[in-house]
């Protein structure tokens, strides 16, 4: 019945970001003013006009959906003998490829941070552990990107770390991505094992002689692990976010920036964003990241059904 109701949400989110994504991508861009008449007055004025707003709104919903039916294919992009299928084939597994190293680094690297955090909690060590953890999730996700550029462009080898011609060109955008997720797991690891600090089950096992390793491995991070799993979806969405970012401002070529073109981003003059963007790769790649953390809704409730079966 759980699994039911879970299975449930999780096709109402999908149903409701795919909707949102569909309106936020086709709304129309510019303005859309016609002579309006003024009532007692033989003159007119520039007004907004609401009915063509939504006609325009309407018919670039359903010329796209009409040429997916009838071509088979989210359509073409800015180079002519390019499709979007072929651009995602393209990218995508490029920041796949961050997103997963992200992830798994993330998690490891959290749970690891968070049970050092909390060892250390009461400890002169307390601000090397929550002290760090507070400072990288205060500060943006922009301004350590800044930084590393710095560091590498004045005392690394810069073109070696961030070029796109190196076979490890994904390893510092996938370092980078992984740093806000990595502070977010270990505070939530941390905040999990202190709530059952002090529980009856935990002072049982100090009283039997058990090291605090131990205690930890065998009883506190055992129950903590449910938290972790139940939070997996809410992780995978802080790399991808932060994926995009990364990947704009160090110039990975991958779906990120990509999307970041598609929608405009590179412009040589200043408009009022009346330009056209490519619909159907935004689309495509929106399916793509949406796809990819609907993976881990699924390995999440899987995971979770087979932990609450096996605690029954």
């Amino acid at each position: 019945m759980e699994l039911k109701k879970e299975s449930l949400k999780l096709s109402v989110s999908v149903i409701l970001a795919l909707i949102f994504t569909i309106l936020l991508i086709f709304f129309p861009r510019g303005g859309y003013y016609g002579e309006i008449p003024m009532s007692l007055e033989d003159g007119a004025f520039q007004g907004f006009q609401l009915s063509l707003f939504f006609e325009v709104y309407k018919s670039n919903i359903v010329q796209f959906f009409q040429h997916i039916w009838e071509h088979q294919s989210l359509g073409g992009t800015m180079f002519s003998q390019t499709s979007v299928e072929k651009e995602l084939i393209r990218y995508y597994p490029k920041s796949l490829l961050i997103i997963a190293i992200g992830f798994v680094v993330s998690i490891i690297f959290g749970v690891l941070k968070g049970i050092f955090d909390y060892r250390n909690t009461y400890t002169k060590k307390n601000l090397l552990g929550n002290g760090t953890t507070w400072l990288f999730q205060s500060i943006p996700d922009f301004f350590v990107v800044i930084i590393a550029f710095y560091l590498a462009f004045y005392y690394l080898p810069m073109g070696m770390i961030f070029s796109n011609k190196n076979w490890y060109s994904f390893a510092a955008p996938a370092l980078l991505v992984s740093i806000y997720p990595t502070m977010y797991v270990a505070r939530m690891t941390c905040v999990s094992l202190l709530n059952q600090d002090g529980q009856d089950y935990i002072r049982t096992a100090f009283a039997k002689g058990f090291k605090a390793r131990q205690v930890i491995n065998r009883h506190i991070m055992r129950n903590s692990a449910l938290d972790l799993i139940a939070h997996l979806p809410t992780i995978m969405m802080v790399v991808i976010s932060n994926m995009l970012m990364v990947e704009y401002l160090t110039g990975y070529a991958g779906a990120g920036n990509r999307m970041f073109v598609a929608l405009g981003g590179r412009q040589n003059t200043v408009g009022f964003g009346t330009s056209d963007i490519e619909a159907g790769l935004v689309f495509g790649f929106a399916l793509c990241f949406i796809a990819t953390v609907l993976v881990v809704h699924i390995v999440k409730m899987i995971m979770l059904t087979k932990l609450s079966q096996k605690g029954a």
